[in-house]
């Protein structure tokens, strides 16, 4: 009873203290590199009409849109610079590892001398106990000595064993701790690292920049709202009743749409686009150094060509893909690229805002040569 009563005791006293304590789990930099490219998905097939329904619908929905909108983008840079962080962490440990190769080598040459004078002094007490075994004289009465003398013999042969055996192994490290010190010194795998430290410390930066940026571009288009006004419909055309019906032989005006076609040449996909770096205006790895993306109508269908210079983690890409029609709406499409060097093909997705901006989507890829991102293109 008494034992029981102090150990409930010691689970009282000491239950404050446990409530404290919190388990933390060291973050994964696969689980955290699958959350953002997860969070980047999200946002980016969130709201694709964001742009194109700012001013024509009402100024409620579009707040809440925009903040949803601005909440995912935010989550998604967030998530972005943990990402980056676990990775600069990784080569900071490996750069200190490298830099620590030559502490605490193993002292082989000192341990080989004192394992060789203990050998040297176990073959003379064992030289010692032969001797008193030949002294030993025939005899019932002294077979309990020899055995004794005989047992101490085969334990001493068997330590001689060992430390022959210790003495092998540190030949062979002292022999490999050789070799690693006769090898070139890792400078310049340490200047690699730290060329590598530096371009993940300048993305580092342009995630903070970039969250910024994003965060202006959606408070921007909440400030728009306020100022434009409530959206107004326009009111449906009603023909006089003095018109007078138009003969089958007339002509459409030179402005209407001619064939039934309803885009007009300001939101057509057709023409060049060109890339111009401003805030918020590319996403991926890092900006794009330069982008033309050509479009036409080619046998009846959108087709066109693209061409760009992409930041990868090891350099450039230049990329130049021929396009073809997947599927084509008023003013968005999805198209297949091919590549001819490297061979490779996908997907890329195109759209049409409000104001004139067409927003470049790359999709898909089965080449990792050419990567994922989105850029804002404008018409040359």
């Amino acid at each position: 009873m008494n034992a029981r009563r102090s150990i409930c005791a010691a689970v009282l006293a000491f239950a404050p203290w446990c409530a404290g304590q919190s388990l933390q789990m060291v973050p994964d930099i696969s689980v955290t590199e699958a959350e953002y490219r997860d969070a980047m998905d999200a946002w980016m097939r969130n709201d694709p009409g964001l742009e194109r329904d700012l001013y024509k619908r009402p100024p409620e929905e579009m707040r809440s849109r925009i903040r949803k909108a601005a909440a995912l983008r935010d989550d998604a840079m967030v998530k972005k610079e943990a990402y980056l962080v676990l990775i600069t962490r990784r080569l900071r440990e490996t750069r200190s590892r490298l830099q620590e190769a030559d502490v605490g080598a193993i002292p082989a040459e000192a341990l080989k001398k004192n394992l060789a004078a203990q050998q040297s002094r176990i073959l003379g007490e064992q030289e010692n106990i032969e001797a008193s075994l030949r002294d030993v004289p025939e005899g019932d009465q002294y077979l309990l000595v020899r055995r004794a003398l005989e047992d101490e013999r085969a334990s001493l042969v068997n330590l001689q064993n060992n430390m022959a055996l210790r003495l092998r192994s540190l030949e062979t490290i002292d022999q490999a701790q050789q070799g690693m010190h006769n090898a070139p010194k890792p400078d310049a795998l340490l200047r690699k690292l730290d060329e590598i430290l530096k371009v993940w410390d300048r993305e580092r930066e342009a995630v903070k920049r970039q969250r910024a940026r994003w965060t202006e571009v959606y408070a921007s288009m909440e400030r728009s709202l306020a100022q434009s006004g409530p959206a107004v419909k326009s009111a449906p055309k009603t023909t006089p009743p003095s018109a007078a019906p138009k003969s089958k032989n007339q002509s459409p005006p030179p402005d209407s749409p001619q064939g039934g076609s309803s885009a007009s040449g300001s939101s057509s996909l057709d023409g060049t686009w060109i890339y111009r770096s401003q805030p918020g205006a590319w996403v991926g790895y890092g900006e794009p150094q330069a982008v033309t993306l050509v479009l036409g109508d080619q046998r009846g269908a959108l087709a066109g060509t693209y061409e760009a210079r992409l930041p990868l983690p090891g350099g450039t890409a230049n990329v130049r893909l021929a396009l073809t029609c997947v599927r084509r709406y008023a003013a968005s499409a999805r198209l297949h690229w091919t590549s001819a060097v490297p061979p490779a093909e996908g997907e890329i997705e195109i759209k049409l805002a409000s104001d004139g901006r067409l927003f470049v989507e790359r999709l898909r890829a089965d080449d990792s040569y050419f990567p994922r991102g989105m850029e804002v293109l404008l018409r040359r």
